[in-house]
């Protein structure tokens, strides 16, 4: 492989799943997939099996009609899933015209990404490739797996919503297209001390 890590060309390497409330939606999101240069762009269905696309990384892109609680379902389930590779696959919300509380709200609810769109094509995929090729940090406690909620936070602010004393795991993952995904490292925290 020739891409650099953060490079959009890295996507070519990548599958993206493709999930909207209707047809039409989940049509014009596979259109912006295959204009990003996705090796492959699939519709989610229940039947979807993953393991053809073992050999390259998978993005989950959602729209943003899709509903909060199907929403927080697909986090729940793809967090929960027993591959690793779908556990931290990136998930992906491209939002209309997103206000900075809209953002903020869907990083909370544990989007590794949330795009407000209309967004330059190039921009957003060098934002999608930051996904791949750096070290992600992931917080697991006993109600959440997921992307640091707080990485957009300024320094010295990580732990403001954090309830005092919860034990919780701190997971360094990377993501490459020769190695799939991987946990770097796993550091168990116990604010309490």
């Amino acid at each position: 492989m020739h891409a650099q890590a953060g490079d959009p060309d890295v996507l070519a390497h990548c599958v993206a799943i493709v999930l909207a409330k209707d047809e039409r939606d989940c049509a014009a999101l596979m259109r912006l997939a295959e204009k990003l240069r996705f090796g492959a762009v699939v519709a989610h269905s229940p039947a979807l099996g993953h393991d053809r696309f073992d050999h390259r990384l998978v993005y989950y892109l959602v729209h943003f009609d899709y509903a909060d609680e199907d929403k927080r379902k697909l986090l729940f389930d793809l967090r929960h899933a027993g591959s690793v590779s779908l556990c931290f696959a990136p998930v992906v919300l491209f939002l209309r015209d997103g206000s900075a509380e809209d953002i903020q709200a869907h990083i909370e609810m544990g989007f590794d990404e949330v795009i407000s769109v209309p967004e330059d094509g190039r921009t957003m995929a060098t934002r999608l490739a930051a996904q791949i090729g750096h070290e992600h940090l992931y917080i697991e406690t006993r109600n959440y797996l997921g992307p640091d909620r707080h990485r957009r936070d300024k320094p010295g602010h990580g732990q403001v919503n954090r309830k005092q004393g919860e034990k919780h795991a701190r997971l360094t993952i990377l993501r490459t297209p020769e190695a799939g995904v991987h946990i770097v490292r796993r550091q168990t925290v116990d604010e309490a001390r």
